[in-house]
């Protein structure tokens, strides 16, 4: 089974935003990673309090003790990892660098898929290649990988959307039929 990359009038606009998105994140990536530790640490925050909520409404029954001490346990990580956000985004970044150097495998292997379409094959296999390299990166130094992720998914975004741009130019609008 060969598969192609299907392109459309509306590829276009799709193009426009990846660009515009990659290019944001390029520009603010030093600051996104923080910003997802604290607004993870506040979820936390919000889930335990449920939790110690749930546990109270339920005394008398099995599941009140644990569901308190979940909620306090969890509190308490969360309050700490409010204030020492770092902490929050080095333990999501190694669980990111799995999932990348997951993504590149899985990106190779499909990769054959694709030659008939030159141009999709060799994204797929440059881009699985350095998602391997930086899912590696990002387990063996989870705190600069965050941000080095937001930068490498700008560039992705920009590159996806600079080949969606010049793909949306060789369909006419007599090709595309809803």
């Amino acid at each position: 089974m060969q598969m192609i990359w299907v392109s459309s009038q509306a590829s276009k606009q799709t193009a426009f935003f990846s660009i515009f998105f990659g290019l944001v994140l390029l520009v603010f990536s030093p600051f996104i990673p923080g910003l997802i530790g604290i607004f993870l640490a506040a979820a936390i925050l919000i889930l335990s309090l449920a939790c110690i909520g749930m546990g109270i409404t339920m005394r008398g029954t099995v599941f009140s003790l644990p569901l308190v001490i979940l909620g306090l346990v969890g509190g308490f990580l969360s309050l700490y990892a409010l204030l020492t956000p770092e902490v929050t985004v080095s333990f999501m970044g190694l669980l990111l660098g799995i999932v990348i150097l997951l993504m590149g495998i899985s990106q190779l292997f499909f990769s054959p898929k694709f030659i008939e379409d030159k141009l999709s094959w060799f994204f797929l296999v440059g881009g699985g290649i350095v998602t391997i390299l930086v899912g590696f990166y990002m387990i063996l130094y989870p705190q600069e990988g965050m941000q080095l992720v937001m930068a490498f998914l700008g560039l992705y975004l920009i590159i996806y959307g600079i080949i969606g741009f010049f793909r949306s130019k060789k369909v006419g609008y007599s090709e595309f039929s809803y």
